[in-house]
């Protein structure tokens, strides 16, 4: 989806000759409009990325644009977890969901119904957002996008207001997420999005935080926790 006012164009079409023509008729009709950067020329007012991987803070807007019918040769389960964990991405690295809802390309049939496999998907998109979304919409980017735990887990991060949420992409691979990149601060509450009256333990190392869990998490997929404050 794209918000209203935005001309989503692909695959530098029409081949007019005039798109930079095409880009003014259209902002002489819509003046507070925006188009993306497939049109052929170097104007844009923000990119799309598809298929490609930020590990990074992307300081221009951008959206992401991927097909959930691309995922042919994996399991169902796997292309669920692919496209959470792209999630936690997209908004560790900056991309503005409080502006657009990343581009999720459905393919349907010739009746207009969806692949059963493709619902299977955005329904598992959507239970995941109902738990996590805190750590998803209206966030920015923190000073950092990615990070490693001490015990090996792939971490993605996210802040709003005074709030920073870290996403742990797949299961813990222990009972504490020691983040060596989170400098140590005291008295800060952890819980896990989805748990929020269940606060978890949380002790300081010499240089970092830990979260101490409880098991069994819950969720799938992909596990966010809230550090309320912070960032004060």
């Amino acid at each position: 989806m794209v918000p209203p006012g935005a001309a989503w164009n692909d695959i530098d079409w029409p081949k007019s000759g005039r798109p930079l023509q095409v880009e003014a008729d259209y902002y002489n009709t819509v003046p507070d409009g925006v188009v993306d950067d497939r049109f052929g020329v170097k104007h844009t007012d923000f990119i799309t990325q598809e298929y490609r991987k930020l590990d990074a803070i992307e300081p221009k807007k951008w959206e992401e644009n991927r097909g959930l019918g691309g995922a042919s040769g994996i399991t169902a389960r796997r292309a669920r977890r692919r496209r959470l964990r792209r999630r936690a991405d997209r908004a560790a690295g900056g991309h503005c969901e409080q502006e657009r809802e990343p581009a999720a390309g459905c393919g349907p049939e010739a009746d207009g119904t969806v692949p059963a496999v493709q619902m299977e998907r955005l329904k598992a998109l959507g239970a995941w957002l109902r738990q996590n979304g805190e750590a998803i919409y209206d966030t920015t980017p923190w000073t950092q996008a990615v990070g490693k735990s001490a015990e090996g887990d792939d971490l993605r991060f996210t802040r709003k207001g005074t709030d920073l949420f870290v996403t742990v992409l797949g299961t813990p691979k222990a009972q504490t997420i020691t983040m060596p990149d989170v400098p140590a601060k005291l008295g800060v509450p952890i819980t896990q999005l989805g748990e929020p009256t269940m606060e978890l333990g949380a002790k300081v190392p010499p240089n970092g935080m830990r979260i101490v869990l409880r098991m069994p998490l819950k969720g799938d997929y992909a596990y966010s926790f809230k550090l309320a404050g912070y960032l004060r």
